[in-house]
């Protein structure tokens, strides 16, 4: 039972971790966005920049208000801050997207297959900003510090 305990230890702990909720929610974002760009690309006469930029568009929406409410627990700070901190970011996401994409077609890579290492590459560019920048919490001097659980110390075998 050992061994039982620690592994869900280690879950309670991961899941309170910003990182695992920005993981799945990226996983499922992500899914959508190959979702919709696969439909856009068999339906319509658009080109590839024109998909990719109307699935990335609409993910981005959906990925903000999912990662503000879910990953980052920021929903109760001011929303005006968060997006002009976030513009910046999904519009360099968006620049280096549509380059790795257009780039990646170029020598022959199909849309999804392109759209899924572009955005494999920015996955770790958009965890650090949205954890530091975007939904960045301004210290409260009245407030107890808080940090996220370390991942770390869920491995070592606490009694």
């Amino acid at each position: 039972m050992c061994g039982v305990g620690r592994a869900l230890r280690i879950l309670r702990l991961a899941a309170k971790h910003s990182l695992t909720r920005f993981l799945a929610l990226a996983a499922l974002g992500f899914g959508f966005d190959l979702a919709l760009l696969a439909v856009l690309d068999a339906v319509t006469p658009l080109p590839a920049a024109a998909t990719v930029s109307i699935a990335f568009w609409v993910t981005y929406a959906l990925n903000f208000a999912l990662n503000r409410t879910f990953a980052f627990h920021a929903n109760g700070h001011g929303v005006r801050g968060q997006l002009a901190r976030f513009a910046p970011q999904v519009l360099g996401d968006y620049l280096l997207t549509l380059v790795g994409v257009t780039a990646l077609g170029a020598l022959g890579v199909g849309l999804v297959p392109a759209r899924i290492i572009a955005g494999g590459t920015n996955l770790v560019f958009n965890y650090v900003l949205y954890r530091w920048w975007t939904f960045r919490r301004r210290p409260d001097p009245a407030a107890a510090p808080t940090s996220e659980p370390e991942l770390a110390l869920a491995a070592s075998d606490r009694s």
